[in-house]
């Protein structure tokens, strides 16, 4: 059978640890979505026919497309399209534009919001914008800017955000938060706290279904746009059924661009068990198909065993620790891939305590279980991580919180942490991601650039040496490393004949490119299962290929 697809003029890697006979390939021919050739150009046009899609992509590098292993995608896309992307933003003077677009595309009285995603270290001023500032841009909006996640750094309302929710005068604190005041009492715009941004962001974000699925379309696509084939979800606070209508009315129109495995949590405190078992009760890991499916459990098992950011101290109660420990041990009896969060390392020692007897009664070793973030994780642990035969997916989150984590957890653990030189010489698997959208970037590129250099961008201390990666073994953690979580390492984050054709043509050589121009990589060319999911640059006449949806009903159920 003739290829469906070439790609010629090429620098291709292939994958760690997966080399090509004839050395340096130029050349990759895909036919049914999977590779079945590569290497020189003589070979693989050869096999062309009139119907071959032969595409030149001019000497650029060519790698296998990349897997986040722990993003908040599906939370991201229900309401990207009403939020700020500040991930690329380099001045006060541009973040300011963006909402000055904003209030003259939006009717007066909508929010405009930027939460999460970013630093005021990536800013040429290293600082937030003021609510004078805000003021001035959308003084008919409500705006509140928040660099991460609402536990270390302090957002900036406007007049009219503060106006709109009656937070003005000499008003009491809201519930979970601070607000920063000026002399005469009446706040100045800032705001500290968990609970208040989380109160922010419900009231204003409320996409209706159109909204939520084109904002799902939207984010989807930029993730395609860096180079992305796929993620695995993390699930996240939120995140309950009808979260996941919008990705589900993406995927069955054929417009989902990669593949997503998701991960289904808890929600609610003190009703864990209830709502993981009822997740359990009406569906099964691998439900889905080849694009969307079910991975497993996680993030969010019990939120009395989840330490948040691992900024405040934590400790998990007896009462927690059982109540976990009954539900990993269904989630082992019943097959369930699971991945649970846990960053200090009193948090970690305890989570492992608990699978520890799990697996003496049901072995977890073949279900892919995994703990996420651990940056705090030492030698004793790691070893029985690796005894347990878990795996880890690891995050680029310190690249702006390195600073604050060194004033609580101590240098020492921020120049170890993650110990990645420690974890590789224990040949314990790990797949890199970002957790963004609102913890971090979601930009892979950051993280890899992290990964390579240790170095962050808020002043903090820099990684060690020894836990830094070569480019090699970075880009293979974020390609076979993460597609390792969901059984798919043999298929997916390597290029060689019977895997996925899932690839990236980068806009820049990613092996050459300087170490601190890594972030500005994109793809000029995205392709998944075979499909030219995304095209730029000069190769932006490439078409665009959706992929056919599954048979079955097509009655819209679930709006």
């Amino acid at each position: 059978m003739a290829p469906d697809l070439i790609l010629t003029g090429a620098k291709i890697w292939t994958g760690l640890g997966c080399p090509i006979g004839d050395g340096h390939p130029t050349s990759i021919a895909v036919t049914g979505g999977r590779i079945t050739g590569i290497g020189p150009e003589s070979r693989t046009t050869a096999t062309a026919s009139d119907t071959t899609t032969v595409i030149d992509v001019g000497g650029r590098r060519v790698v296998p497309g990349l897997v986040d292993s722990h993003l908040h995608a599906v939370r991201a896309g229900w309401s990207y399209l009403d939020e700020l992307d500040w991930t690329e933003v380099r001045s006060i003077g541009e973040a300011l534009d963006t909402v000055r677009r904003a209030a003259s595309e939006r009717e007066p009285g909508t929010w405009i919001t930027v939460l999460g995603g970013w630093h005021p270290a990536q800013l040429a001023e290293r600082r937030m914008p003021t609510k004078e500032e805000l003021d001035a841009a959308a003084p008919r909006h409500p705006v509140f800017v928040h660099p991460l996640y609402g536990h270390d750094d302090h957002g900036v309302l406007n007049a009219e955000a503060l106006n709109t929710l009656g937070w003005t005068g000499r008003c009491a604190d809201p519930g979970g938060g601070v607000l920063h005041r000026s002399d005469d009492g009446t706040p100045d715009g800032r705001l500290a706290g968990l609970g208040a941004y989380q109160h922010i962001n419900r009231v204003a974000l409320t996409p209706g279904p159109e909204r939520s699925e084109a904002s799902t379309r939207a984010f989807f696509s930029r993730l395609a746009a860096l180079g992305l084939t796929g993620v695995i979800d993390a699930g996240g606070l939120g995140m309950g059924p009808d979260r996941y209508h919008p990705i589900r009315a993406v995927w069955r129109a054929g417009d989902l661009p990669i593949r997503v495995r998701l991960n289904l949590g808890a929600l609610t405190p003190g009703s864990e068990a209830e709502e993981i078992a009822a997740w359990q009760s009406f569906l099964d890991p691998a439900v889905g198909d080849d694009l969307l499916s079910v991975l497993g459990l996680g993030e969010v098992m019990h939120f009395g065993c989840h330490d948040w950011e691992g900024m405040d101290p934590f400790e998990i109660t007896d009462e927690a620790y059982e109540e976990f420990a009954a539900m990993a041990r269904q989630a082992a009896r019943r097959g369930w891939p699971m991945t649970v969060h846990a960053i200090l390392d009193s948090s970690i020692g305890r989570i492992l305590d608990a699978i520890e007897r799990v697996d003496a009664e049901t072995p977890v070793r073949d279900l892919r279980w995994s703990l996420c973030h651990a940056e705090c994780i030492g030698p004793k642990d790691l070893a029985r991580v690796r005894d347990l035969g878990l795996a880890l997916a690891l995050q680029g989150r310190l690249v702006h919180k390195a600073r604050v984590a060194a004033e609580r957890w101590g240098e020492e653990a921020v120049r170890n942490g993650p110990p990645l030189g420690d974890i590789a010489d224990l040949g314990i698997p790990f797949g890199a991601g970002t957790d963004g959208t609102r913890s971090a970037s979601y930009n892979p590129w950051r993280t890899l650039r992290w990964f390579v250099t240790g170095r962050p961008q808020d002043g903090g201390p820099a990684r060690a040496e020894r836990h830094r990666l070569g480019r090699e073994a970075a880009l293979d953690a974020y390609t076979r490393g993460s597609a390792w979580l969901s059984f798919e390492e043999d298929r997916r984050g390597v290029l060689a004949p019977g895997a996925c054709a899932d690839l990236a043509v980068l806009s820049a050589d990613y092996f050459t490119v300087a170490a601190d121009d890594l972030p500005a990589i994109t793809s000029d060319l995205t392709v998944v299962d075979g499909r030219v999911v995304h095209a730029a640059g000069d190769l932006r006449d490439v078409p665009v290929q959706r992929h056919d949806p599954r048979p079955g009903p097509r009655r819209r159920t679930d709006q």
